[in-house]
């Protein structure tokens, strides 16, 4: 996967910034954008069929991380999950469409906890998912996590310490990177399930 998107990056009219394989795109633009041209099309008499499978594809990347989550934790009511990133991109406050908040949600009704952190949008995020713990230190999100998910690809957040991760997380100590910002090789040597998108 990552080296078709490195390929599809060569080309100088698009760039490989927006080819990452993860948990799909917020914001208050593309989506308000996708759904505007899907409804055009249809006025048309035309089915935007591609349209339809990127949008489908973008809710099923959300979902693709409830999966894997209940892959390892086996259920998720009464587990600890650390949401690393509220924003839906890095360098802003901006939460409108994003991944954190329909997450935070699904594990709220399947019984996790849910600990968010984010250097700016979580005051905000606060207000927003009441059933969001709300922490203002990466490693408090992490202490008895059973799970953490990267969510936005913050610097702060690709630059934790994975053994201090694990010194902190209870078992099986797994980490989703919805955003592939990660090293998997020294997050699994300091002994951390991980597991990525589209990284095989």
């Amino acid at each position: 996967m990552t080296e078709v998107a490195r390929g599809i990056g060569l080309d100088e009219r698009i760039s490989p910034g927006f080819l990452n394989a993860g948990i799909g795109w917020g914001g208050s633009c593309l989506p308000k954008d996708v759904s505007a041209l899907r409804a055009i099309a249809r006025e048309y008499d035309h089915e935007p069929i591609l349209l339809d499978a990127a949008a489908a594809v973008n809710e099923r990347q959300r979902r693709r991380v409830i999966a894997k989550l209940q892959r390892e934790l086996h259920t998720l009511k009464g587990k600890r999950v650390a949401l690393l990133g509220l924003s839906f991109k890095p360098d802003t406050d901006d939460l409108r469409e994003a991944p954190s908040l329909e997450i935070a949600g699904a594990l709220h009704t399947l019984g996790a906890r849910a600990v968010g952190y984010d250097p700016v949008a979580g005051k905000a995020a606060a207000r927003l998912a009441p059933e969001l713990l709300v922490v203002f230190d990466p490693y408090e999100a992490l202490r008895e996590a059973h799970a953490a998910v990267v969510v936005t690809e913050w610097e702060e957040i690709k630059a934790l310490d994975p053994r201090k991760a694990v010194s902190l997380m209870r078992d099986p100590k797994l980490v989703v990177d919805g955003r592939n910002a990660l090293d998997p090789a020294s997050w699994r040597e300091a002994s951390l399930l991980y597991s990525g998108f589209g990284r095989g």
